[in-house]
């Protein structure tokens, strides 16, 4: 079960006591699990033990400590203002916390914890039935305490069904303001995991982490991205935003000594999986843990995702990510197609036929054609240190970070796939097979686009100003635009059609005769030109089709050529 977190901490810093007879701040926390939920579909397993784990770790350090396991609305409510009503009459110097584990939504920009009782089958209904998160912290707000602790360990799966599914995935980020530091257990909107032990790495991290004397706030959290960031093997980084003043805060006390390194965090081994687009602004401490490449995390994951793509699962269940700096890859289920086009499809060229049944076998291949920052990343590891693709393309623009990679040559792309196996400890990946891309491509269609007959600026990148088969015009970038701008296709693969043209493995041959059977790659000893397909942003629409072929030389460039990458399923 994947785990939304989201940590916001509230209020100022301490102010300054008189130097005669100091009286220590009372401090007091609300810590809440919810589990048992009444839908069956939306019950989790860990929330209710880690709320009893940072239950226990804030004890430790000080804090008074009211739990609420598993609660209904109207008991969070209660509990929310009780513990406002707490805080103020301990005073302005007191310290307060709040954490939460369980569901979390965002919807239209709010965030709300959702209780057990909760009957959500809307974003409607969740309006109606969950705290937001902006009530309990006015509680907080009202009280006028000195220094707040916010904690929302919130569910990142959203729990409302797919087609009411327009409240967010992930919480949204919450801005932080003066005496406000937010800390996420990923990035605000991105997944973060739940873990197959009794508790979820951040919990452990943090619980082990604020025992540490001498850490101020800022630094704690710092640890616990690294701990999160190692145990997950980079898949999951925390983030956060701080706007603390004033004196330090430290959770085990601040006694002048210095700061011990961190701590070794024991983390549990995780079996969610992590979307695309982990974020974190928490860099490694210089003597932090080393971050693994890959390790049994993300091993665990993919196998998920392979075994998903067999029983032709959804697309998100199908999705994985080797290591942080590796693309995001879908698993791609197995089946047989038509490959190529028929004589009555429009504007079909000689060299898309004979048709012929191509069987695919499961594979995977990255979501997106592959970015600059995905080719960066090489670069500076020294494994394409020759690569020349950035100096021969005609606009810096084109070359920031989300934007597909242009002007690569084929061994080019070759050297990025041979650092990438130099990442996961093997040879898994590589280009797709001719074969393999039109059927990812076609995602299930027999149409001239995955989108039907038709396609429309508005579902691919290609020059709109000419029409194919009765479209509408549209409009034209007359550029690149971004990696996974336009909508993925029932495979979960985005600009399939336009955008940046795509190497293969294949030798380039005129046509599919004499081809049957499997969908292997084509080659020969000595080949010099390579087929690429998908058209590109500068093609008309016809030559965007599912089933469009073009050659070009390996060792040529081109500011419309780019690749994406295939990967192998571990071996048997």
């Amino acid at each position: 079960m994947l785990r939304l977190v989201l940590l916001g901490f509230v209020g100022a810093v301490c102010s300054l006591v008189a130097l005669a007879d100091p009286a220590p701040p009372q401090r007091f926390a609300l810590v809440i699990g919810n589990s048992d939920y009444h839908q069956p579909a939306w019950k989790l397993s860990n929330p209710e033990n880690d709320a009893r784990l940072m239950a226990d770790a804030l004890s430790e350090v000080g804090f008074q400590v009211s739990v609420l396991l598993n609660g209904t609305e109207a008991q969070m409510e209660e509990a929310f203002a009780a513990h406002g009503a707490r805080l103020k009459a301990a005073g302005t110097t007191s310290v307060g916390l709040i954490y939460y584990a369980g569901h979390g939504v965002q919807s239209q920009g709010l965030n709300y914890l959702v209780p057990v009782d909760a009957n959500a089958r809307s974003e409607q209904d969740i309006w109606r039935q969950a705290p937001r998160l902006g009530d309990a912290l006015r509680y907080v707000e009202d009280a006028g305490n000195s220094v707040n602790f916010v904690i929302l360990d919130a569910c990142r799966d959203n729990p409302l069904p797919s087609a009411t599914r327009s409240a967010g995935g992930g919480l949204a980020e919450v801005k932080p303001a003066r005496g406000l530091l937010i800390s996420y257990s990923t990035a605000p909107g991105y997944v973060a995991y739940d873990g197959d032990g009794s508790n979820s790495a951040f919990a452990v991290a943090l619980s082990q982490t604020i025992s540490q004397k001498n850490l101020i706030a800022e630094q704690v959290f710092k640890r616990v991205a690294d701990s999160v960031n190692a145990a997950t093997g980079g898949l999951q980084t925390p983030f956060y935003n701080s706007g603390l003043t004033g004196a330090d805060f430290c959770f085990a006390g601040c006694s002048g000594a210095p700061v011990p390194a961190p701590a070794e965090i024991s983390g549990s081994v995780l079996s969610s999986r992590l979307p695309a687009g982990t974020r974190s602004t928490a860099g490694p401490d210089a003597d932090g843990p080393a971050i693994p490449k890959f390790n049994e995390v993300s091993s665990m994951l993919r196998m998920a995702a392979f075994s998903a793509a067999m029983t032709s699962a959804e697309v998100e269940q199908r999705k994985f990510k080797d290591c942080a700096a590796c693309p995001d890859m879908v698993a791609i289920p197995a089946g047989s197609f038509l490959m190529g086009s028929p004589e009555s499809e429009a504007e079909r060229k000689g060299t898309e036929g004979p048709q012929w049944q191509a069987s695919v076998g499961v594979f995977a291949a990255s979501a997106t054609e592959i970015t600059w920052a995905q080719l960066d990343a090489c670069i500076a590891d020294g494994g394409c240190a020759a690569n020349k693709a950035r100096a021969e393309t005609r606009s810096e623009q084109w070359t920031r970070g989300a934007m597909p990679v242009v002007n690569i040559t084929w061994p080019e792309a070759m050297d990025y796939i041979r650092w990438l196996n130099e990442q996961v400890d093997g040879e898994p990946y590589r280009l797709l097979s001719e074969a393999e891309w039109e059927y990812a491509a076609r995602a299930g269609t027999a149409t001239a686009f995955n989108t039907g007959d038709t396609l429309s600026d508005k579902q691919a990148n290609f020059n709109a100003g000419r029409q194919y088969n009765g479209s509408a015009k549209g409009t034209w970038p007359r550029q690149p635009m971004p990696a996974g701008h336009y909508p993925a296709n029932a495979f979960g693969l985005h600009e399939m059609h336009g955008n940046v043209a795509e190497w293969t493995a294949d030798c380039w041959f005129h046509d599919y005769l004499g081809r049957a059977g499997n969908a292997n790659v084509e080659d020969k000893t000595g080949c010099r030109t390579r087929v690429v397909r998908g058209g590109s942003w500068e093609k008309v629409p016809s030559y965007v089709r599912s089933a469009t072929r073009d050659s070009y030389p390996d060792t040529g460039r081109d500011d419309s050529i780019g690749f994406r990458v295939a990967r192998d399923p571990d071996p048997a």
